[in-house]
């Protein structure tokens, strides 16, 4: 948070600067700057300023006038807003049919820049049925009748994939085509797959499961007679008593919280669903499943936020040469994850179901 020197200054601080010198000229700049909780730039800056226009405001900038007018920048914005204008190009030939103005396309971008906006492409999501937005409606409206401390004795599991290499578009830099860079990527990145639980008063360990590469793979398909290749019912049941629920105690247990009361809150993966294991957490979970989670929902879970900070936090996988180093690097990351990020992100449950609500079930975009 920046310092109280650095606040924008007030006409009524410009003032007691003037005024402090004129009653007090013994006292030097310096010493006004700190009674008024500013620096001696300002104070002088000011001070001088008043004895030449006899006035604290702002006064006109030299140099050449904008371009652009009020009217003018309300033109562009409008055009923005049209579904046709993706590009400043395409509002800058608009701005000119609708208006006599010409600019450049250098202009417009500098214009929609100073209010606040940005080139970005729309956000890809799943399309959902209008069955499926009333099941996510009426779910945000039952967690909302839940008091917030109910959150607070809930654990969110969950499993992700990391790869060694990241999937995403490399950072891009200002460069000729000749002096123009290379990054390789192979077409199948080597990876890990790892559940994790999540509780307002901190994390379960990292459980690698099937999908890691080097893993032994002991869960075998009973239909097939061949080794899974995705986590099946009985190893997330193992994941569940072995690791999960363990954890999850520890959890609650550590944190003063009654270890017969906390929830589990798990999405509706089919390994996740079966009978068996619903009957363990029944078993085993005091206070049982939370909510029925609604299908193509991972915007509303707040562990996917976490997913998503775990990759951030893994950059350009600089020093990783394995999916070994891979585990290694998660690890170290997930003993970062702080306290203050599980708070923030379980205090926001009811702004998310208060949201999807309000869209009627469609995408929150968290």
């Amino acid at each position: 948070m920046p310092g109280v020197k650095n606040q924008p200054a007030t006409h009524k601080q410009r003032w007691q600067a003037v005024n402090l010198k004129e009653f007090h000229p013994e006292l030097s700049y310096r010493q006004i700057g700190s009674k008024i909780g500013k620096s001696q730039t300002f104070a002088s800056k000011w001070i001088r300023l008043a004895r030449l226009h006899n006035s604290v405001a702002d006064q006109p900038r030299s140099g050449r006038p904008h371009k652009l007018n009020a009217k003018a920048i309300q033109l562009i914005l409008e055009a923005a807003k049209q579904k046709q204008c993706k590009s400043a190009a395409a509002i800058t030939a608009r701005v000119q049919q609708k208006s006599v103005l010409k600019v450049s396309v250098s202009t417009v971008q500098r214009a929609l820049r100073r209010e606040g906006l940005k080139h970005l492409r729309p956000k890809v999501v799943p399309i959902l049925t209008a069955k499926q937005r009333h099941t996510r409606s009426k779910f945000g409206t039952a967690a909302q009748r839940t008091d917030t401390v109910c959150w607070r004795d809930t654990m969110i599991p969950d499993s992700s994939i990391f790869r060694m290499h990241s999937m995403g578009k490399p950072a891009g830099s200002w460069c000729t085509h000749a002096t123009r860079g290379t990054v390789g990527r192979p077409k199948h990145s080597l990876g890990v797959h790892c559940y994790m639980g999540m509780t307002y008063w901190g994390v379960t360990t990292l459980k690698f499961v099937t999908g890691t590469h080097k893993l032994a793979q002991k869960y075998i398909n009973p239909k097939t007679k061949r080794a899974f290749t995705g986590v099946g019912s009985k190893e997330y049941n193992d994941v569940l008593q072995q690791h999960l629920i363990p954890e999850g105690k520890r959890l609650f247990q550590q944190a003063g919280r009654r270890v017969d009361k906390w929830k589990l809150q798990q999405d509706n993966a089919p390994a996740h669903k079966t009978r068996e294991n619903m009957q363990c957490i029944s078993d085993n979970v005091p206070g049982g499943h939370f909510l029925e989670w609604p299908p193509i929902s991972p915007d509303l879970s707040p562990i996917e936020n976490l997913w998503a900070w775990m990759e951030q936090q893994l950059g350009d996988r600089e020093g990783i040469h394995n999916t070994d180093d891979l585990q290694c690097r998660l690890m170290a990351i997930r003993e970062s994850i702080t306290v203050t990020q599980l708070h923030d992100l379980f205090d926001g449950m009811h702004d998310r179901m208060k949201l999807v609500v309000k869209l009627q079930g469609s995408h929150i975009g968290k």
